[in-house]
């Protein structure tokens, strides 16, 4: 009898994507009879965990971060493949409208706001901030935004504690009572990029490689760009 050890496979992912794998992962272990246990972090703290020492399979996480992982030896140098590019947006309680994109429209929409809620902690956070400060919006939105936990935006705004979450699109897209009503543009460059690596000590390198290859497959890219995510080119 296999150990079941063998035929599981450990992911590593950032939460931003997490309603897309879970839809994934169950798929590829149908196909392939490999069960497989995903854990969910912020992006930053994904890294953290990695640079740590944590032992896992394949990991989704910011290029930027895998770049720093390689050059410490922790995930296999030459595998480091894109997965999708996830604009930053903005969300807000339905109903559906139509989802504005450009510079002027995004930074009227955020001077009226009542409040704004971003995770603190992770990557969407971070380029935020940077997003506020670029429209020289720092002071004026200064009493307005709170900051939250992972995951917590989207439910603020559902639970009429907030007016605007801003996430991830993705996120947004399958967040419950709410919906996108802006998306960050192109030229101000806040879209978040996700990789897919395995980690160098993974005994299951050719069952990692393989997953990696499925979540690459064009057969998907029609479901994640449903949900925000672009297959993009480093």
């Amino acid at each position: 009898m296999n150990n079941p050890h063998e035929t599981e496979i450990i992911v590593l992912s950032a939460v931003a994507i997490h309603a897309e794998l879970e839809e994934l992962l169950p798929r590829f272990s149908r196909e392939h009879g490999l069960e497989i246990q995903a854990n969910y972090d912020v992006n930053p703290a994904v890294a953290k965990r990695v640079m740590a020492g944590e032992v896992f399979d394949v990991g989704l996480n910011n290029p930027w971060y895998v770049e720093e992982m390689i050059a410490q030896g922790r995930v296999v140098p030459d595998v480091h493949v894109p997965f999708g590019r996830i604009p930053l947006a903005i969300g807000a309680v339905g109903p559906e409208r139509d989802i504005v994109s450009s510079h002027a429209a995004i930074r009227d929409l955020l001077a009226n706001a009542d409040t704004i809620a971003y995770t603190d902690i992770g990557t969407s956070g971070k380029t935020f901030l940077r997003a506020v400060k670029a429209m020289g919006l720092e002071k004026q939105l200064s009493d307005r935004l709170r900051p939250m936990g992972a995951g917590e935006p989207p439910l603020a705004v559902s639970q009429g504690r907030v007016q605007y979450a801003i996430a991830p699109l993705s996120r947004i897209v399958t967040a419950h009572g709410i919906v996108p009503v802006a998306k960050f543009p192109d030229e101000l460059d806040l879209s978040i990029d996700m990789s897919m690596f395995i980690h160098i000590q993974s005994k299951r390198r050719d069952a990692s490689a393989q997953l990696i290859r499925f979540l690459s497959d064009a057969a998907h890219d029609a479901y994640l760009l449903s949900h925000g995510i672009a297959r993009y080119k480093p």
